[in-house]
């Protein structure tokens, strides 16, 4: 079984209830670490334009982050849910390299005042577990339960991609917007129904 994220693009109205909702859970204070986070994109051809795109860790079938890990404070469970160690991480940042996506993230000492006496390092990476300690109960991650337009579901990925037309797995050639440090494809466990171009009127 693989688990994955899908996000319905035609559905998102941008209002970031999955974001705070995620905060809210994992009691985490403003700073750089974001576990969900939700962008706007405008293209620079299709002047007005706007794209929603709602992203976390996606959890990918060969880890970009893990490879690249040289504490070993990363792994891939059974399920397909990559986790980390916080423990065993030393703040190499390599991870934060080779990641696609930007997604793992070093909190500052504002939004991390006080660590674990079992860390190594005053702030391990830490990122998307895909609420795993829920999902192990049966529940539903936050993100999901907290969309009001359902646009976020969690699943197995081959079943998700079976029961919504029209969706696709993330990849650069149509979500080239979603790659920001590379274009390594590191089959991404992050499906995405696209929605048809948004015009706004009046934008400049």
């Amino acid at each position: 079984m693989r688990k994955a994220f899908f996000f319905d693009q035609s559905r998102c109205i941008g209002c970031n209830s999955c974001t705070v909702a995620c905060k809210d859970y994992y009691n985490t204070n403003p700073g750089p670490v974001r576990w969900r986070r939700h962008q706007t994109h405008e293209f620079l051809d299709t002047e007005g334009v706007f794209y929603s795109l709602v992203m976390a860790c996606n959890h990918c079938e060969e880890p970009a982050c893990m490879s690249a890990c040289g504490a070993g404070a990363i792994t891939k469970r059974p399920d397909g849910i990559v986790v980390v160690d916080r423990d065993k991480c030393q703040n190499l940042q390599s991870c934060i390299v080779a990641c696609p996506f930007a997604e793992p993230g070093i909190a500052d000492d504002r939004q991390e005042n006080g660590g674990e006496s079992t860390w190594l390092v005053e702030h391990p990476m830490q990122k998307c577990n895909m609420c795993v300690e829920l999902q192990d109960k049966g529940e539903k991650p936050v993100c999901e339960r907290s969309c009001p337009v359902r646009a976020i579901e969690v699943g197995e990925f081959d079943d998700l991609l079976r029961r919504h037309p029209g969706a696709e797995q993330l990849n650069k050639a149509s979500f080239a917007y979603a790659y920001v440090n590379n274009t390594n494809e590191t089959g991404p466990s992050l499906i995405i129904k696209p929605r048809k171009a948004l015009k706004i009127r009046g934008a400049v």
